[in-house]
């Protein structure tokens, strides 16, 4: 009964939409606190006009099994203008959630829509997705060509490139299970096609299966708890990016990030939000070359887990998510390896200690950003590559490293989006040897333009700069540009 009062509700609203802006928002609102509806899809329900909050709403309601399709026809045919201009909501975030902040939020991608079915056991199970195409051009060099983090050393590789890929791509499953000792049980599993390419000649676009989240949860009024793959409690934010879809944009510029497997538990009060985790100890030094096995890294010779927490201070400015989080991690790891024909073993401590915002000033402006400083962070691309040195050398300890980014979010009307930022990482030259990468800077630009409620258009301009410690002559700046084309469902 409870999908059919939905659909009496939200026709009812969006026939008096005209008359009653709010009416909608109020509607969202109840849905939010009865747990049926993300408060990130509240937010974009919010940010919505009249019209476009019904259409996104009751297809919110679709995606979630809560309405069938012929509910949802009803819907829109009682709609003053139809589903057909929906307004701006970004298809990013984070990893992926709604404008003006793009939060960690995996379990809320903004603009991502299906058709629910149903499991075995009768329980709603959502597929959804994103089809993303890129035409990128470099200027010179870079470590990745279509999503490139650091720029190659100055005369490496001087040849300008150009490409196309569909590899950002990604899916995923959403379940909704029953009620367990009266928490709401959920769960997702998602996957995109960054994860290497074929070893044949022709297989540069046979891009393999990488997997992103895969956790469940179980959520009552004030209190979750969670297990399996998700993002980490340790800096949650990310800029908004088409271009960088399946690595974070500013990774390696400021912006710490990972999803990691995780014991994950969260305590809501009306403005804190605390957050704990214990995670699996990597400190980033995995092989780069494909392997069947899985083998001790600097991490797990620590033998205990990573720790994380975050307390965050949210509210609102009208309408608005407005929050300040300060969040910690820490792993002990062991460092092994040879000095001469001597085994040498050296401790670990990674560490990091993070602060974010989201400060919506007005409807169409915010800022968002983080600061960071810490030491080995290379599991979350923070001096990746040299995060933790070998014995013997300056980094054998781990490399201390800081930095930050910030973007600003201009909505200039429903369809239209620019995002601009600037990111930064900087590593401790006592801690590093002549020719590591010492520091790397991130200047970013983009337009958004949302066609519809489904297929979004890009364009983005980026710069980066990378130093390199008391090699002068390498330093190097590339330019790239990229246009993408998203279509979500």
């Amino acid at each position: 009964m409870t999908r059919y009062w939905m659909l009496i509700v939200v026709a009812l609203v969006a026939m008096q939409a005209a008359r009653a802006d709010d009416a909608v928002t109020r509607l969202a609102r109840l849905l939010a606190d009865k747990g049926l509806i993300s408060r990130e899809e509240l937010a974009a329900v919010q940010r919505s006009g009249p019209e476009e909050a019904v259409a996104l709403l009751t297809d919110l309601l679709a995606r979630k099994g809560l309405l069938t399709a012929s509910e949802v026809a009803a819907v829109v045919q009682r709609s003053p203008g139809g589903a057909g201009d929906v307004r701006f909501v970004p298809v990013v975030a984070a990893n992926a959630t709604p404008a003006p902040a793009p939060v960690q939020a995996p379990r809320s991608t903004g603009a991502e829509t299906a058709g629910a079915v149903t499991t075995a056991s009768k329980s709603p199970l959502q597929f959804y997705g994103t089809i993303l195409w890129n035409a990128f051009g470099n200027t010179a060099g870079t470590n990745v060509e279509d999503i490139p983090l650091v720029a190659s050393k100055n005369g490496s590789d001087p040849y300008q490139n150009f490409g196309m890929t569909a590899r950002q791509s990604r899916f995923g499953l959403r379940f909704q299970g029953p009620d367990v000792f009266g928490a709401k049980m959920s769960g997702t599993m998602e996957m995109d096609f960054f994860g290497g390419k074929t070893p044949l000649t022709n297989g540069v676009n046979m891009d393999i299966f990488r997997l992103r989240l895969a956790y469940g949860r179980l959520d009552w009024h004030n209190v979750s708890i969670e297990a399996g793959q998700d993002w980490a409690v340790f800096s949650p934010l990310n800029p908004t990016s088409l271009a960088s879809f399946a690595i974070p944009s500013m990774s390696a510029s400021g912006n710490p990030w990972i999803r990691s497997p995780q014991f994950r538990f969260e305590s809501r009060a009306e403005h804190l939000l605390f957050q704990a985790a214990v995670l699996d100890p990597n400190i980033g030094d995995n092989p780069t070359t494909v392997v069947d096995a899985r083998t001790p890294g600097i991490g797990e010779r620590g033998g205990a887990p990573a720790v994380e927490s975050r307390l965050a201070a949210v509210g609102k400015i009208g309408d608005r998510d407005v929050s300040v989080g300060f969040s910690g991690h820490y792993n002990r790891g062991l460092n092994v390896g040879t000095i001469g024909s001597q085994t040498a073993t050296r401790g670990v401590d990674s560490w990091g200690v993070n602060l974010d915002y989201t400060l919506p000033f007005h409807r169409r402006f915010g800022l968002t950003g983080e600061a960071f400083v810490g030491r080995a962070l290379g599991l979350f691309s923070v001096a990746s590559g040299e995060a933790v040195l070998p014995p013997g050398t300056p980094g054998e300890h781990g490399v201390l490293a800081r930095g930050g980014w910030m973007q600003a979010q201009i909505n200039l009307n429903p369809r239209w989006q620019i995002n601009a930022a600037y990111g930064i990482e900087a590593m401790d030259p006592a801690n590093l040897r002549v020719g590591d990468r010492a520091k790397n800077q991130t200047y970013m630009a983009n337009l958004m333009r949302k066609l519809n409620q489904r297929i979004t258009l890009s364009w983005e301009w980026r710069r980066i700069l990378t130093d390199y410690r008391n090699q002068q002559t390498a330093n190097a700046i590339i330019d790239l540009a990229n246009m993408g084309i998203a279509y979500t469902f």
